[in-house]
């Protein structure tokens, strides 16, 4: 029989990656040597997806599932923890031992993304006393280099065991990992007169160890950092003079209470108009000095995400007025401060610069007191066609205006509003539904909590207009099995989430299930507040599940809604 062309062989492999299908590609590894090194060499950049590994999104890890499985003993489910973990440490050991020339095939140098959150979440539970035997496997021999340990041992948490053990120092491995990597990458690199492949490091990185490394990633585009005080203008000239694709940088926060004026010197010293995405999971650090560098990257700054923004860098959103060409814009406030109220100067200056982000997409504020007001001007806008809008921390009393504004953006695709419904008055809710009912683009629609006070006519509204829906969230009392007529005319359903107190019947939900279509394949629906006096059996659960399986191979979730037992609360009568 003929062999397969090479470049057949790479093309199998490439779909292979593509498709995640991990389990193919080794059996390809294995198989023969004209398959060997494009299986590997496919399988190992996009590695940092394998489902062995416990982190990461998507779907369900082979970590997560078999250590949540409850048909189990515990030896068995810690029998098939330890696989798995034994797996997960073989990928990296391979990894790490090919940047000292230890191995075949050199895997690092196949590797797109650098990820040591993940190493360190092996590390962790290479740490546990019950991983003890697997933790000396993977530092022996030529790993025992990497070994450190904690200066003061610790007890053995395993029971009738009185001995202690010496703790990993984690981050001292991780630095010398991320070391002999990245220096075996360059090396190779600079040998073969070729470019690393790597595109991505992310991890709890000093700032002595950052401007070393990023210096030795010629492609280089996105950082995830632990900590933001790793950030310096070193790392920044380090980067303009090695890392031309570099546009995408998070950290998760600071240790550091002040570091305004480094993250300042960070961004001006990048090259001008090169920042793409900028998020900080925990902003406490950003301040004046870091949003005004911020318009150094005026023309190319897509992406702003901003959580947990204090009191004096909410006053001073207003300097970011030259960031225009943002598409993508979220700001979390751990502040109360009210622009509108207190800062009558501020306040039409940032409604000013929203104004001007005509390329503005996607939206949310998180707790910003005067977060309704500023939505309230800049939904009016003619020039801003928003499609994903999401509200968080504000009252349904008093907000009118902004509901009705709401209506005026009818390029929304995605909508949520999450609001305290407290005091709502009747007519607060016919503006809120009347604005909603305008958007008839929507695909996904959250009124979680907002619709408190919702009952099934208001349900039964928007569902008669807005057909498009693929995702429904919401709340509400009294809700009856009327709602399925409006439920059974929304065809692109696919997430039914309801939180309202209900009072369903068994055949209410099988003739909904009936009038699903295909269109609505992979549902799921969410009964989360029955009554306690409108129960469903075990049996009828069970015949719902089933029943919802076979129709589009959806899921149903039900709970029932239950009263703070008496007894367990105070017993001082």
């Amino acid at each position: 029989m003929q062999d397969l062309p090479a470049d057949c062989l790479y093309l199998i492999c490439e779909e292979l990656a593509a498709k995640r299908d991990f389990s193919t590609l080794f059996a390809c590894a294995v198989s023969s040597k004209s398959l060997v090194k494009p299986a590997l060499l496919r399988m190992y950049r996009v590695h940092d997806e394998s489902p062995i590994r416990s982190s990461g999104e998507g779907n369900e890890t082979d970590f997560e599932k078999n250590s949540t499985s409850n048909d189990q003993t515990f030896e068995e489910k810690l029998a098939a923890v330890k696989k798995i973990t034994s797996k997960w440490a073989l990928q990296w050991k391979s990894i790490i031992r090919s940047s000292m020339g230890h191995t075949l095939y050199p895997y690092c140098l196949y590797i797109r993304s650098l990820d040591l959150r993940n190493l360190a979440e092996l590390l962790e539970s290479l740490d546990d006393p019950l991983f003890r035997e697997l933790s000396q496997i993977f530092f022996a021999d030529d790993m025992a280099q990497f070994l450190r340990t904690l200066d003061t041992p610790m007890k053995q948490k395993i029971r009738s065991a009185k001995a202690s053990y010496e703790k990993l120092d984690v981050p001292v491995i991780l630095d010398l990992v991320g070391e002999s990597i990245t220096s075996f990458v360059s090396t190779a690199a600079t040998q073969n007169k070729a470019t690393v492949a790597l595109e991505d490091i992310s991890g709890d990185i000093s700032g002595l160890a950052l401007p070393r490394w990023v210096g030795r990633i010629s492609r280089l585009k996105g950082m995830t950092l632990w900590d933001g005080a790793a950030l310096s203008e070193g790392v920044a000239t380090s980067i303009a003079n090695n890392c031309p694709k570099f546009d995408d940088l998070t950290f998760y926060g600071s240790l550091k209470p002040d570091i305004d004026q480094d993250l300042a010197s960070f961004f001006s010293g990048l090259k001008k108009d090169s920042l793409r995405s900028f998020t900080a999971l925990s902003a406490g650090a950003v301040g004046r000095e870091t949003l005004l560098s911020l318009n150094h990257h005026k023309s190319s700054l897509k992406r702003l995400e901003l959580d947990g923004l204090r009191s004096k860098a909410i006053e001073k959103l207003f300097l970011l007025q030259e960031c225009v060409a943002l598409e993508t814009l979220e700001i979390h406030s751990d502040s109360s401060v009210n622009l509108e109220a207190t800062e009558n100067d501020i306040f039409p200056e940032i409604i000013a610069w929203l104004g001007r982000c005509e390329r503005l997409r996607d939206l949310l504020l998180r707790n910003l007191a005067s977060g309704p007001a500023i939505l309230t001007q800049v939904c009016l806008r003619n020039n801003i066609r928003l499609q994903t809008l999401q509200v968080v921390g504000y009252s349904v009393v008093g907000n009118q205006d902004f509901h009705r504004a709401l209506s005026h953006q009818t390029s929304l695709e995605s909508l949520s509003l999450e609001a305290d419904p407290e005091g709502a008055f009747r007519d607060d809710i016919d503006v809120l539904i009347s604005s909603i009912s305008q958007l008839t683009k929507l695909r996904d629609l959250n009124l979680f909590s907002t619709s408190d006070y919702f009952r099934t006519s208001e349900i039964l509204n928007l569902s008669s207009v807005l057909t498009n829906l693929e995702d429904l969230s919401f709340g509400g009392y009294d809700v009856t099995d009327n709602l399925w007529r409006g439920m059974s005319n929304l065809h692109q359903l696919r997430k039914l989430d309801i939180s309202a107190m209900t009072s369903f019947s068994f055949d209410g939900i099988l003739d909904y299930i009936s009038t699903l279509k295909d269109s609505n394949r992979g549902l799921t629906l969410s009964v989360m507040n029955q009554k306690a006096e409108n129960p469903l059996s075990d049996r009828e659960e069970s015949d719902i599940k089933q029943r919802i399986r076979d129709k589009v191979d959806g899921k149903f979730d039900f709970m029932l809604f239950r009263e703070a037992d008496s007894e367990s609360e105070s017993f001082s009568d």
